[in-house]
């Protein structure tokens, strides 16, 4: 077993840094990962095996799933089911932070819609 401090330093782009875990944590099932996102949003996408548990830790975000919004403030948590479509928006004032825990852990399942 590991300790894994969860800041996100790897840079996708300006506005968006994740920290992967599920390796360093020697997790074999679950893929687990810590985003930050400045403004804006992430790719609207799916998951074609994978369900997705996503958490607030900072900010406040919209998830649109399937055209439904759900509105997620610091310690609210949403489930997404596999298929679903999806999209993460930061929509406070500041940097989004959030955990997303997904299983079976599959680094390739994301399509992008």
């Amino acid at each position: 077993m590991n300790v894994v401090h969860a800041m996100p330093t790897e840079l996708i782009s300006e506005k968006l840094s994740v920290k992967k875990m599920s390796d360093e944590l020697g997790s074999e099932k679950l893929r687990a990962n810590v985003w930050t996102l400045a403004e804006g949003s992430m790719l609207k996408h799916l998951h074609r095996e994978q369900e997705e548990l996503y958490l607030v830790l900072e900010g406040s975000a919209q998830v649109v799933v399937d055209g439904t919004i759900h509105k997620l403030d610091e310690r609210d948590a949403l489930c997404v089911p596999a298929g679903a479509q999806h999209q993460v928006f930061n929509s406070g004032w500041g940097p989004l932070t959030f955990f997303v825990a997904a299983a079976p852990a599959a680094a390739d399942d994301a399509e992008l819609v």
